[in-house]
């Protein structure tokens, strides 16, 4: 008996989270909500390249530094905390790209 009274208090949880999901799946995201997934997006896609940046070209290395520099102002305008962990990590991700590019327009001469 024991077993049916879990089994019914699962189904009855299951069956009040369910509609909850739906209503905030369902929901509209607001302007803010897609203006940082819009940065995120393109935060991840800049830092994810560090691996490669030896082997990137002189005008691929240029394009990053130049989007992380306009990464910059958007996440100035972020919480003190997100803040600091987001421009720290661009921080980085731009002063490898600035450094490889450095390297490689000085091996060419």
């Amino acid at each position: 008996m024991l077993k049916r009274e879990n089994i019914a208090v699962v189904l009855v949880l299951v069956g009040l989270a369910v509609p909850c999901n739906m209503r905030a799946a369902s929901s509209p995201p607001s302007s803010t909500t897609e203006a940082v997934e819009g940065w995120q997006k393109e935060f991840e896609d800049v830092c994810s390249k560090t691996q490669d940046a030896m082997i990137l070209s002189i005008d691929e290395l240029t394009a990053l530094v130049q989007k992380c520099d306009t990464l910059m102002p958007q996440i100035e305008k972020l919480d003190e905390t997100r803040k600091k962990v987001y421009m720290g990590r661009l921080r980085m991700c731009r002063g490898l790209y600035a450094y490889v590019l450095e390297s490689k327009k000085n091996e060419k001469k």
